[in-house]
């Protein structure tokens, strides 16, 4: 699982497991009508659909489509988010394959060749394709077309606790925040193993600290860019918060996303660079005011790494028209705002966006805004598990300054090459 599935997996099931009697799990669906290719049965969506968090969201989402068309009929099948990306490879060759499909836009490109592009029956409908966040479009388009349609555009941010920033005299950030005043901030709110900062292992966090100064790991072909001098200076500039400014501690390899989120909750840490969808769960865990900014910069200018999913239908499905009429009903503003309102995601409908805001601290929404105006998904390529787990193996030597950055993307890019 990479850095950005075992967050939202985290996330997911903290949501809890309302709604699951609304929906029905498929088995194998290798019955009649069980797939996607006998006209009048259930259309299937394929997913990841083992925990019950994820039957949950599942059963939430196919709730508000029904509310818009009440003639929806649609099973879920699918494995564990790990699995998902192997499986569905195997699952759309067997019998009666599934119509409908799942995909990140950080994993689209890997699965192009199984999802129908989506252009003429987006045009056929008259689906209004503006109405969406621009940037999981562009992650979700392959090959110059649009394979699947996104329900969230999650950019990533800086959580702060505001009380400790009031304490030490500091003005609280909002949406512009420069990466020496960043700096200054966290060394003001850094006394002795006391940090202000804290970090996970991994290249998610990177990557998007790279991507607010608009530098990604991978082109917008596909290919792998780790050793781009620019994408080395943005890591090495990360690193550098642990071995030069000292703002922050060295992460272990072994550490999971929860030691750096306990850390900022528990109020042992007083920043965080995190995934919105954490907002809902951090604010049940912590007794301070939860501050929300952007990924700093060193223009100081709002711009963001985003991550998300979509439904897509797969490309031997032989009933597209009704699958996309589906997608339609599965992403249609309503639906989104519930599940912003219900389970904190960002909704990739712009309009759906004030259904975030609700119950959130002020200018926190003004800050998501900021950034969705100048984001770049997530891309990553077929070899990511393998970056992800290079980067978490060799990133601790990078913050402990054993290694350089170059010398890190140098080992890994010839390694995944290889």
């Amino acid at each position: 699982m990479n850095a950005l599935s075992s967050r939202r997996a985290k996330r997911v099931i903290l949501t809890g497991v309302a709604g699951l009697t609304a929906l029905t799990l498929a088995g194998c669906a290798s019955g009649s009508g069980g797939g996607g290719g006998d006209a009048g049965g259930p259309l299937v969506l394929y997913t990841w659909a083992a925990s019950e968090g994820d039957q949950a969201q599942w059963a939430d989402f196919i709730d508000g489509a029904k509310a818009e068309d009440p003639d929806l009929d649609i099973t879920v099948e699918g494995p564990s988010f790990s699995d998902y990306w192997t499986k569905v490879k195997t699952r759309l060759s067997g019998s009666n394959p599934p119509c409908l499909l799942t995909t990140q836009a950080a994993r689209a490109q890997e699965l192009g060749d199984l999802l129908m592009p989506l252009d003429d029956l987006i045009e056929k409908s008259g689906f209004d394709i503006d109405s969406i966040d621009a940037s999981m479009l562009s992650g979700m388009t392959v090959d110059g077309t649009i394979r699947a349609i996104p329900y969230d555009a999650e950019p990533i941010v800086l959580f702060y606790n505001v009380e400790a920033f009031q304490a030490a005299g500091l003005e609280l950030p909002g949406t512009e925040y420069t990466r020496d005043r960043f700096i200054a901030d966290a060394k003001a709110l850094t006394d002795g193993e006391k940090k202000g900062l804290a970090l996970a292992p991994g290249i998610f966090i990177p990557n998007a600290w790279s991507l607010a100064d608009g530098v990604p790991a991978v082109t917008e072909d596909g290919e792998l860019d780790l050793t781009n001098p620019d994408f080395v200076d943005q890591v090495q500039s990360f690193f550098d918060l642990v071995s030069v400014e000292q703002v922050a501690k060295a992460p272990e390899a072994a550490d999971g996303s929860e030691v750096s989120q306990q850390a900022f909750t528990s109020g042992e840490v007083p920043m965080l660079i995190e995934g919105p969808w954490m907002y809902g769960s951090f604010a049940d865990a912590a007794d301070f005011t939860l501050g929300v900014t952007i990924v700093p910069s060193t223009s100081g200018e709002a711009a963001a790494m985003t991550a998300g999913s979509g439904f897509g239908i797969a490309a031997n499905c032989e009933r597209p028209d009704e699958a996309f009429a589906a997608i339609e009903a599965l992403t249609s503003l309503s639906v989104q705002e519930k599940q912003a309102e219900a389970r904190g995601i960002v909704p990739a409908r712009i309009e759906a966006l004030p259904a975030w805001a609700e119950g959130k601290t002020e200018g926190a929404a003004d800050v998501v805004e900021a950034l969705l105006a100048d984001a770049t998904p997530q891309r990553t390529t077929s070899t990511w598990n393998q970056v992800e787990t290079l980067m978490t193996q060799y990133g601790v030597q990078g913050y402990r300054g054993e290694l350089t950055a170059e010398e890190i993307m140098k080992t890994i890019e010839n390694s995944v090459a290889g």
